[in-house]
């Protein structure tokens, strides 16, 4: 049933204070947002239908969202954070840029949510962005903030010795962006062909044929690697069908 205002004034009554409960409703509404968006992409993604998920009024949620292109801007923005914020976890606690490079891979399959809901939320959103200018700005972010930390890693390992690129950076990082999203989309559609541990699997072998990283460097690298990438890196989360929003609590 939606909440009303009722439930809010019992909860500033019971000591919680007004902040701190407009930023967890602001995030239940975005957690709905992007579950109506993985079922119905951003172009069917009503306002009615996001308060029946969040379990708000369509009036609670248009008092935290005026307008349904600002509650779809900041729920893009907190899925980029999220995963923005599990990568900045990985960088600060691995040192070994082919280990990291290998998180970073690994993370395209099993990350901070499900693989069908973290792909299909993407998916949904590039097929809308090329039609609609202000959600092209946010896609051409996406791409440059995810690809910075695929070129910082390749650049370190270069110096390093570890990869010895056969193309420049810039280009290897396109493709194994590219690779990541092409395989996401065939396990998503044709799991029977291409499953998650397929599809990384070609993104090993193929960085490191790109990189000409050595077998036994790339065996001892994949043998201390978690299955799992999360802001708790390099800890392993519960698994669970929904989307860890926690790290992006107190920043939406």
């Amino acid at each position: 049933m939606p909440e009303n205002s009722s439930d809010t004034s019992g909860n500033r009554r019971s000591g919680e204070g007004v902040d701190a409960l407009a930023a967890r409703r602001r995030l239940q509404i975005i957690s709905a947002a992007s579950e109506v968006i993985c079922r119905r992409g951003v172009d069917g993604a009503r306002l009615k239908d996001i308060a029946d998920e969040a379990g708000v009024s369509l009036g609670m949620l248009q008092h935290y969202f005026r307008h349904r292109e600002a509650l779809i801007d900041e729920t893009i923005s907190a899925m980029l954070e999220l995963t923005l914020a599990t990568w900045r976890s990985v960088q600060s606690r691995e040192p070994d840029p082919v280990r990291r490079l290998f998180a970073l891979l690994r993370f395209q399959v099993a990350g901070w949510a499900p693989f069908e809901k973290r792909w299909a939320f993407w998916m949904e959103f590039w097929a809308v962005a090329h039609r609609d200018a202000k959600l092209g700005g946010h896609a051409r972010d996406v791409y440059q903030r995810w690809g910075e930390p695929f070129r910082s890693t390749i650049d370190e390992g270069a110096k390093l010795g570890a990869f010895r690129p056969v193309f420049p950076i810039d280009r290897l990082v396109i493709l194994l962006m590219s690779l990541a999203d092409g395989t996401a989309i065939r396990v998503l559609y044709e799991p029977e062909s291409l499953d998650e541990e397929g599809m990384y699997a070609l993104l090993v072998e193929t960085a490191c044929a790109l990189l000409r990283i050595e077998e036994s460097v790339r065996d001892t690298a994949l043998a201390a690697l978690p299955q799992v990438i999360s802001h708790n890196y390099p800890g392993e989360p519960v698994a669970s069908e929904d989307i860890d929003w926690s790290p992006v609590i107190g920043l939406i």
